[in-house]
């Protein structure tokens, strides 16, 4: 695989054909001549204004082709490319820019005023330039440069001076667990590297028909971009980002604009799965690429059901902090039958271990911390020695002080024949009862249901601590929890039985599409939006009600409430049926209370097992009596029994 940058590839393919679509957006097409000339003037623009190699250059603006040429442009100056999202709260936004400093700050008329405030306070260490035309109120902003005003600056002159392939290149920011963010800073040969393996791997065909589903925040938004301009194909970006959320409109898009490439997060995927999907459909489609969640084995088969294998899925895997990707696997048919389905081996300039606690190797099946040792990674956090000394670490298999590996916090094992499974994070490792539970097989198997349409499995605590598994789901129709955990109780034992199942019309997202686990509610955070209260009505209900009650925290309870919906979980449905035995003397077992868990149901139930052990105990004690008789005793009761009935009968 040769090195060299990825500004070079997309120069070669405009002096190719400079005619060629290299973005479509919105019915206006853009050709490789058109976009070489709009990367030209503004990376002129940036290097007369004092832009140089390493000089950061931060870009806010919603407008995607906006955000195409401004990371072209930048890159072409050599300089460093710091996407900020517009639709990010002040305060973090403000942070980020502390974090980066950056020296210039482009955006578009849509952003400027906000923009200006979110740099007042930083003096003249950041300067604006402003992408679109000036309208009446942007005069009034001092210190603005307006890039089509410049129209001075050459367009035709191609600027080559991108930084060396070992210097930082772009900032992506992520979360970090302090609360402030973490800079992430790229180099050029890592990008080179990711675009040119997908290339070569996949045979890439020239002039592909890529998408851009990303938003230019992320790292993925990288391969978005130079896959297609490194082939001479075209960015497909939908007409607006509510066309990830729409099934029917995604998957037209997708068939009407002959893509041969799609890059996803599995949420994305899961959403053209619940459309009306049928296989004449996407006739130029040839590989869909799937990373930043975990695959279910579900919607492996429902995509080769519709599809077969012509249209290929790949599992991609690899952290912000190792370059888009440095794992992969070919999903192949018969994976619909894995519990997980695996994220492969290393790419092609990368390895990958899996390590344990004592940091020793761990042998096939054992688990542990996964750990990559690759040339292409980040140059670690920006600004942020400590935390980027953390977990980028001399190899501990190594003498040599330069040999770098990367641990990346997530949990995994090699299987038999040599692929790495994802077990989830280091930090977020779910143990139910002291039993590890993975929730993406759980979450696998509420998708197999046939009304189950989407499906996230978290845990949560309780109030005295206790961890509990709770189910969100995206229904076909009027599905009832009692049905899906008869569902799942056919398939798993009961310590992974989510404890609350929780209906949402749709699961909250990411801008990037995945699903948003910090957003979703609290079981019992709606409280007003369940049964509306019915008051017990016998003393019976009254009772239970009260039980719910101390155990949920929570001060009235009706016969329409649902145990489970109200917050309750396994744990403490083992003390309620605890509390049930002492006040009632009567045995109910958990999945009676799993099938009816609302106050009046439950009250039924316990009556009918009343019921059942007084008649019970009417027959063991005539059962005693019987055993009493002496054996001609007997005989004479059963010849007086016969009689009665001879007699009963006669009489008829």
């Amino acid at each position: 695989m040769n090195e060299g940058n990825v500004v070079e590839l997309f120069c070669r393919a405009v002096d190719r054909e400079p005619g060629r679509a290299a973005i479509e957006f919105q019915g206006r097409r853009l050709t490789y001549g058109e976009l070489e000339q709009e990367t030209n003037r503004l990376a002129n623009l940036l290097l007369s204004l004092g832009a140089a190699k390493g000089s950061l250059v931060a870009v806010c603006s919603a407008a995607p082709l906006a955000n195409v040429v401004a990371m072209i442009a930048i890159l072409k100056a050599g300089s460093v490319f710091v996407p900020l999202d517009p639709t990010l709260p002040a305060g973090r936004a403000e942070a980020m820019l502390a974090e980066s400093s950056p020296q210039w700050l482009l955006t578009d008329v849509e952003n400027l005023p906000r923009v200006s405030e979110l740099i007042a306070g930083r003096g003249a260490a950041t300067r604006i330039v402003c992408l679109g035309e000036p309208d009446g109120a942007a005069p009034q902003i001092a210190g603005v440069t307006f890039a089509l005003e410049s129209g001075a600056y050459d367009c035709r002159s191609r600027v080559m001076s991108p930084c060396g392939p070992d210097e930082m290149c772009y900032l992506f920011f992520t979360s970090g667990s302090t609360g402030r963010p973490k800079g992430i800073a790229g180099r050029l040969k890592a990008i080179d590297h990711f675009i040119r393996w997908e290339v070569e791997t996949f045979e890439i065909p020239d002039g592909a028909q890529v998408s851009q589903l990303t938003l230019p925040v992320f790292d993925a938004f990288l391969r978005d971009v130079f896959v297609p301009l490194g082939v001479g194909g075209t960015i497909r970006i939908p007409d607006g980002r509510d066309t990830l959320l729409d099934a029917h409109r995604l998957i037209e898009w997708i068939d009407r604009g002959g893509l041969h490439v799609v890059h996803c997060v599995p949420s994305v995927f899961r959403a053209i799965l619940n459309g009306d999907l049928d296989s004449q459909q996407f006739a130029s489609l040839r590989h869909v690429f799937l990373a930043g969640e975990p695959v279910l084995p579900a919607d492996v088969g429902r995509w080769i059901e519709v599809f077969g294998d012509r249209i290929e899925l790949v599992n991609l895997y690899g952290p912000s902090e190792t370059t888009m990707t440095k794992l992969f696997y070919r999903i192949k048919a018969s994976d619909k039958h894995r519990r997980s389905i695996p994220i492969g081996k290393p790419m092609r300039g990368a390895k990958a271990l899996v390590v344990g606690e004592k940091e020793e190797p761990c042998p096939p099946g054992k688990v542990g911390e996964i750990y990559i040792r690759t040339p292409y990674r980040s140059l670690g956090y920006y600004r942020q020695p400590e935390m980027t000394n953390a977990v980028f670490i001399q190899n501990p298999f190594s003498d040599k002080p330069q040999d770098i590996i990367y641990k990346t916090g997530d949990m995994g094992r090699v299987l038999e024949d040599g692929d790495f499974e994802f077990l989830g994070r280091r930090d977020q490792q779910v143990k139910i009862r002291g039993v590890r539970v993975e929730m993406g097989e759980i979450e696998d198997l509420l998708r197999r249901h046939p009304g189950v349409e989407d499906v996230a499995v978290v845990d949560r605590a309780d109030a005295a601590g206790n961890r509990f598994l709770c189910a969100y789901t995206v229904q076909h129709g009027d599905l009832e929890p009692a049905a899906l955990r008869q569902f799942l109780g056919r398939q798993i034992p009961e310590f992974m039985m989510p404890s609350v199942f929780v209906r949402l019309e749709a699961l909250p997202r990411t801008p990037n599409g995945k699903v948003d686990r910090r957003a979703l509610p609290a079981p019992n955070q709606n409280r007003e939006a369940l049964a509306a209260y019915v008051a017990p009505r016998t003393p019976l209900e009254e009772r239970l009600a009260a039980l719910f009650g101390e155990l949920l925290g929570i001060t009235r309870v009706g016969i329409s409430d649902s145990f489970f919906d109200l917050g309750g979980h396994s744990l403490l449905a083992t003390q309620l049926l605890s509390r049930i035995r002492s006040l009632f003397q009567v045995e109910v077992p958990l999945r009676v209370l799993f099938a009816k868990p609302f106050v009046a149901d439950l009250a039924l139930a316990i009556t009918q097992i009343q019921a059942e052990q007084e008649d019970a105990a009417g027959v063991a004690m005539l059962l005693k009596d019987i055993q009493a008789l002496t054996p001609s005793a007997l005989d004479e009761m059963l010849a007086r029994e016969k009689r009665i009935a001879e007699g009963g009968a006669a009489s008829e």
